[in-house]
């Protein structure tokens, strides 16, 4: 069994760690960012520390209400994911930083040039992109054939760009001939190419631990050095806040009795968000009301279970 903290409604924002030898940069959605202190010892160093803290954010908005050792997890399954798909692609990681005030969570990272776009890889259809494909018959502005039903796998996996906005605003789908133009067919190719691969190993390894890798969504960077051409996988690796996982074990069972298909994600957060137990309109443009202690702790077991079929390791920390 996972060790499970504490859930009550906490909706402060960051750790408000003291951190020797670093300065904060910025905060956003879910991890915060800081860069060497002049009097530090990575002061002069193209490095920077990121730290994800237990915020979760649903319809591009973060939540008043922190998940409890959330942010633990998206850092220690991280790690394992970018150690996996090293092969495919170089990560932005040089090591784990457990510093008091932020055991588990700190990841010394390299600095990149970081490209402005989100490159999502779909292998399934999922409950989130029906309405898009009700209303339109597309998927990610993708044209896809008509009769799909949430879980359907496609013929091969389809890839959507969103280009990243400010925060606390949405991320807007652009089309991938629209993508080529700003960023050049070479570098296109390349990342479809690398997102592809990289879906594909996801997809593979969850299968054989009893996982189905619904989606994932990828950010890549390029060495600061000018002229770099070369792709580095950054942020964060399949964790549940970026992928869409449902159990192996209750697929055909769920699907075959037209029942909705339960996510090891932070979809239950967006669902509940959207109900009308939230008392909140997603397209009132006001900011989203705390989450209830109940759907606070089964986020958590959701995360933590993921993280122990992946690793094969009870998350205990």
């Amino acid at each position: 069994m996972a060790a499970v903290p504490s859930f009550g409604v906490n909706t402060t924002g960051s750790l408000g760690a003291i951190l020797p030898g670093w300065t904060k940069l910025f905060s956003g959605k879910i991890r915060d960012i800081y860069r060497p202190a002049s009097s530090g010892p990575y002061a002069g160093s193209d490095v920077y520390l990121i730290v994800a803290t237990d915020r979760i954010a649903a319809f591009d908005r973060v939540i008043p209400t922190k998940i409890p050792g959330k942010g633990k997890i998206l850092t220690q399954l991280s790690l394992w994911w970018f150690e996996k798909t090293a092969d495919i692609v170089p990560n932005h990681v040089i090591a784990a930083d457990n510093s008091p005030g932020i055991e588990d969570r700190g990841m010394l990272v390299r600095g990149l040039q970081m490209e402005p776009y989100e490159i999502q890889v779909r292998g399934y259809v999922s409950d989130r992109v029906l309405g898009e494909y009700t209303r339109y018959g597309t998927i990610d502005l993708n044209p896809v054939p008509p009769g799909l039903r949430s879980g359907d796998p496609f013929a091969t996996p389809i890839i959507g760009v969103h280009l990243k906005g400010p925060l606390g605003e949405r991320d807007t789908p652009i089309p991938w001939d629209s993508f080529q133009e700003r960023v050049g067919s070479k570098c296109a190719e390349q990342i479809e190419r690398i997102a592809l691969a990289l879906y594909e190993r996801g997809h593979d390894i969850a299968a054989s631990r009893g996982l189905i890798l619904a989606d994932a969504k990828f950010e890549f960077g390029r060495n600061a050095d000018a002229g770099s051409d070369k792709l580095v996988f950054a942020d964060e690796a399949f964790t549940p806040d970026s992928a869409h996982y449902w159990l192996r074990e209750d697929y055909e069972r769920l699907r075959q009795n037209g029942e909705v298909l339960r996510s090891y994600d932070k979809e239950v957060v967006g669902k509940w968000l959207a109900s009308p137990q939230s008392g909140w309109n997603v397209r009132s443009g006001t900011q989203p009301p705390p989450i209830p202690a109940d759907v606070v702790a089964d986020t958590f077991a959701r995360y933590a279970r993921v993280y122990q079929m992946l690793t094969g390791t009870p998350w205990s920390r």
